[in-house]
């Protein structure tokens, strides 16, 4: 494997990773709940 080949992918990835993260990150933030969680009372010793 030419080295200039196996840095620009090594150097690749870990550009790629963090923002895969970042952008798993942000996906998450934004979740509305259209539905109320109703809450419902146990009876009962637990």
């Amino acid at each position: 494997m030419n080295i200039y080949l196996f840095w620009f992918l090594f150097l690749t990835l870990w550009a790629i990773v963090p923002l895969m993260i970042i952008k798993g990150r942000v996906d998450e933030a934004p979740k509305i709940k259209t539905s109320p969680e109703v809450k419902t009372k146990k009876k009962g010793w637990f």
